[in-house]
């Protein structure tokens, strides 16, 4: 065979063999190229998933689920306190939120007297042996005077009960309140003029509503209310105690 034959054969094949080479070298590039696609599809779903699926959960002070909403009222329940909420997410992907203990609940209340607008004289003392609810508010006071329609059908919801006093309290003028309440009822015991009273809780900010227990005990303190159901929990757990 003529050598050029035999060059032309041999460079043919060494062509063919870096062909077949570079073939197959583009063959696992590609394969490779889709694993690392399929892959990361893979976890970004993962990772959606992860994301859909992911939700909060909330505790009090004692590791006990509350509801969002009560979440809400315990934080805001003392808004001037450091927020001192522990978040952390769980093996899960759960993220949850342990709140801290409000400092007034389990405290005894401070003994106070008041005079109500229909002119009786109404001490904690007098009140031993029932539940007592409390409401903090004033005229000028726009979240007081959202909050006061819930009020009152919150305070209806336990009829014509002995067992429980629902009264308010508010710093206000005894005439002014009076005006006031004519064309916005607040059906609470209204005391007026009251701030000597309200001043021995040492609070900041309104409204508040409290229960006091029948050893007059604080056993609920929050500002403004979104969990009504607990709120009504605790005040008919107060009445089935002894």
């Amino acid at each position: 065979m003529p050598i050029d034959e035999l060059l032309h054969g041999a460079t043919c094949n060494l062509l063919c063999q870096q062909m077949r080479i570079i073939v197959l070298n583009n063959t696992l590039i590609a394969i490779a190229v889709a694993v690392v696609v399929l892959t990361g599809g893979l976890v970004s779903s993962a990772q959606t998933k992860a994301a859909s699926g992911a939700k909060e959960i909330f505790r009090d002070s004692d590791g006990k689920l509350v509801s969002n909403n009560e979440f809400v009222d315990i934080r805001m329940a003392n808004s001037n306190y450091p927020d001192a909420t522990i978040i952390r997410i769980l093996d899960d992907g759960v993220k949850e939120f342990r709140l801290q203990k409000i400092p007034q609940e389990g405290m005894s209340a401070p003994e106070f007297s008041v005079r109500t607008l229909d002119g009786d004289n109404v001490t904690l003392s007098s009140l031993r042996g029932k539940v007592v609810v409390l409401s903090f508010w004033f005229i000028a006071c726009p979240a007081c005077r959202a909050m006061k329609p819930h009020l009152n059908e919150f305070r209806r919801r336990f009829g014509g009960d002995d067992n429980v006093v629902f009264l308010a309290m508010t710093a206000d003028p005894k005439d002014e309140v009076e005006k006031f309440l004519k064309k916005e009822p607040f059906d609470y015991l209204n005391a007026a003029n009251a701030n000597p009273a309200m001043s021995k809780f040492a609070f900041r900010g309104f409204p508040k509503n409290i229960v006091i227990d029948k050893q007059g005990k604080i056993v609920y303190w929050r500002s403004t209310v979104r969990a009504w159901d607990k709120f009504e929990s605790v005040v008919r757990s107060e009445l089935a105690m002894n």
